[in-house]
């Protein structure tokens, strides 16, 4: 017997194909720098109380239904999430670095990895690994159908980017044996606060940038069907919705302009993420469309440099991504 350690655990994900929740070959992918999952495995056991017990007691405990939901933090090497994310992705530039195009899908678009008559959203699979010292004392689950509820890219001055995403899943499956086989790391350096540059409108650079937060929620909701089983239906994206906050040291040059034209003026603009590690084979471009600013906090404390974070609202957001993976 041993304790499980941090230093052992492994978590992959695999893409899926073919009908929902299956997940394609047998080599799981390198996640990222991960540095937490939670699995959250609610069975929802249901309490019975009736009639002719004789006491005050739980009559009865029933088996609910499952769901199954998770978040995991990691420091990117790659934008794989992002294509969860938003859906859509399309890959050109060959034979390296790769172009991929990710774009927002919609009710009514279908999925171009899976099938279903549901119209299931871009999905994959999760594996979450304890390992012990032998191969009988590992300990692993399996969720498949698993879809990005909510993904959020945060960057702070002198650290790597983190990504945290939320995910919803169909079902679950314990693991056991030898562990499987796991794309190799691909051992490049994460993408840093200094790859970071942020436009407000596009092509104006705010160099006194101290943090971002760029966030998008596809308000999954669960449906557990009448239909003789236990799991849920395909998750359903409802409303999406994009946030995009700002903090920067203040300045005469920009303050008039963010807050008489953009803040209380109201006017509508572009906004550009731009991450780029190596120009054209490691970089990330968020571009945000039809942005309202909603909120800009101009606090006037008698010490230190003035610092000014902005609430940015986009109406579409799409990304283009350069690497060496296709």
């Amino acid at each position: 017997m041993a304790r499980f350690v941090g230093d052992q655990n492994r978590l992959t994900f695999a893409y899926e194909s073919g009908t929902y929740a299956n997940p394609t070959g047998t080599t799981l992918q390198w996640a990222g720098l991960v540095t937490n999952h939670e699995l959250d495995e609610n069975p929802n056991v249901l309490e019975i109380r009736y009639a002719n017990t004789g006491n005050r007691n739980v009559g009865l405990f029933v088996d609910g239904p499952l769901d199954y939901e998770g978040t995991f933090t990691y420091h990117p090497q790659q934008w794989e999430m992002i294509v969860f994310a938003l859906g859509s992705n399309v890959d050109s530039g060959s034979p390296s670095p790769y172009i991929h195009t990710i774009s927002e899908v919609n009710s009514s678009s279908g999925n171009a990895f899976t099938s279903g008559t549901l119209l299931p959203f871009m999905s994959f699979t999760i594996e979450d690994w304890k390992q012990g010292p032998s191969t009988g004392e590992n300990f692993g689950r399996r969720v498949q159908g698993c879809i990005v509820n909510s993904l959020t890219i945060n960057g702070t001055e002198g650290e790597p980017i983190s990504v945290e995403v939320n995910y919803f899943a169909q079902s679950g499956t314990f693991l056991s044996g030898a562990l499987p086989t796991i794309e190799s790391d691909p051992s490049t350096v994460p993408f840093l606060w200094q790859h970071c540059n942020v436009h407000i409108p596009s092509g104006t650079i705010y160099n006194e940038t101290k943090g971002f937060s760029w966030s998008i929620n596809n308000a999954l909701e669960r449906r557990h069907y009448l239909n003789g089983s236990r799991v849920a239906s395909v998750p359903v994206p409802l409303n999406r919705d994009y946030e995009f906050s700002v903090t920067l040291d203040a300045t005469s040059e920009r303050t008039n302009t963010l807050y008489n034209q953009y803040f209380l003026g109201g006017s509508t603009f572009n906004t550009m993420l731009a991450i780029s590690a190596s120009t054209g084979s490691r970089e990330i471009f968020i571009v945000m469309s039809g942005c309202k600013m909603i909120d800009m906090t101009n606090p006037s404390p008698a010490e230190g440099v003035q610092e000014q974070t902005l609430t940015i609202k986009p109406q579409t957001c799409s990304a283009v991504v350069n690497d060496l993976e296709q």
